[in-house]
């Protein structure tokens, strides 16, 4: 049903790739970091609003976009240059006429007349274009500004699209999902805790705290808390947004494990597979060790 899927700059695709398919069924082969699942992902994105089991729309982040795309963005903008913000555009086009989705909204242009499909974009929302250009010129920027973009769900009939409203259905199999999800940050931290002596673990912890710390220092977070407490009819008190420093929340149970800058989340499944692995061998390792330690350092598990 799908005749050919466009993609521009999701995940490891850099710029713009566009797939035909042939009637009947598809395979996708190659080496892992190919791009296959990034393919797969993008094409039930578009057909359901979905990704990773949330809703884009709520759950935006840069990981979303090319590493490269983001990175020369961000150089370019700390340089003084002109720079288009990056955006996400997936578009599938159908081999048959669905009234519902046939209009004259898509980029293919050589396709003359009109087309049936569906499209997601994920790009800088114009309603902030006065507060981006603000940002821009305050200084320079580390990661890409997300809260002034917005997800654009739409059928090539320029009729914004709901998971009701959409005739297609997408149904994404993914076994590996559940059994991947969060685990190498679970690995990673009992790996690091059973290397790190006790000096060690002490600066980490310090360390994380002075950036958590740091959060309620920032001047923009300080006029909100004064905005709010202004407002607040609920107590007397001082009303302050923050982050907590308590025990529940510590430096090794936020620790992600991150490959060229790409949280593990959002790397291949393949190389998800081959790291966990890396990960189960450090980890039998580190516990086989036959260590002295202090009373004060924690042991193997």
């Amino acid at each position: 049903m799908i005749r050919s899927v466009k993609i521009e700059n999701f995940k490891c695709i850099k710029g713009s790739f566009t797939l035909d398919f042939k009637k009947g069924i598809n395979i996708l082969v190659g080496n892992n970091e190919a791009g296959k699942s990034t393919i797969l992902e993008a094409i039930h994105l578009a057909l359901s609003g979905i990704f990773r089991g949330k809703l884009v729309k709520g759950n935006l982040t840069q990981y979303l976009f090319n590493y490269e795309v983001v990175k020369e963005y961000i150089e370019n903008v700390n340089d003084g240059k002109t720079s288009e913000p990056p955006y996400i555009l997936i578009e599938l086009y159908l081999d048959e006429v669905l009234p519902i989705l046939e209009g004259d909204k898509f980029s293919e242009k050589e396709t003359s007349g009109k087309a049936s499909g569906v499209a997601l974009k994920i790009a800088l929302d114009e309603k902030y274009n006065e507060e981006y250009e603000s940002l821009i010129k305050s200084g320079s920027i580390e990661s890409l500004p997300i809260e002034y973009y917005d997800v654009e769900w739409y059928s090539f009939a320029r009729k914004a699209l709901t998971a009701r409203s959409i005739p297609i259905k997408s149904s994404f199999i993914d076994v590996g999902f559940s059994k991947f999800r969060n685990g190498s940050d679970i690995y990673i931290s009992r790996i690091v805790q059973n290397i790190l002596d006790t000096d060690e673990k002490t600066k980490v912890a310090q360390a994380y705290r002075k950036v958590k710390e740091t959060f309620s220092k920032d001047q923009s977070i300080a006029d909100i808390n004064s905005k709010i407490t202004d407002i607040s009819k609920l107590s007397n008190k001082e009303i302050e947004l923050t982050v907590d420093l308590g025990s529940r929340s510590t430096w090794d149970g936020s620790l992600i494990t991150q490959l060229d800058k790409i949280p593990f989340d959002f790397i291949g499944k393949g190389e998800q597979s081959i790291i966990k692995t890396d990960l189960v061998d450090l980890r039998q390792y580190f516990g086989h060790m036959k260590v002295n330690f202090s009373d004060s350092a924690l042991k193997l598990i």
